[in-house]
């Protein structure tokens, strides 16, 4: 059974391809699972809140422009 591991993170939301992605300032990156249209902040500065799903995954349940 999976576990709920809440995680906040900040970083510049990128998109390749299709997939969000959100690269933190120490150079390392996570892929984003969100809903909705997120075009609007592409490469701006933005907190991350939601469930860490994998190795380098997110499930993101709120993208918040800083």
């Amino acid at each position: 059974m999976a576990r709920y591991r809440p995680i906040t993170l900040e970083g510049l939301l990128m998109q390749d391809g299709r997939q969000l992605v959100l690269r933190m300032a120490d150079g390392g990156q996570w892929r984003l699972l969100a809903l909705g249209r997120q075009d609007h902040l592409l490469g701006r500065h933005v907190r991350v809140e939601g469930a860490r799903e994998g190795h380098d995954i997110v499930a993101a349940d709120r993208i918040i422009a800083k």
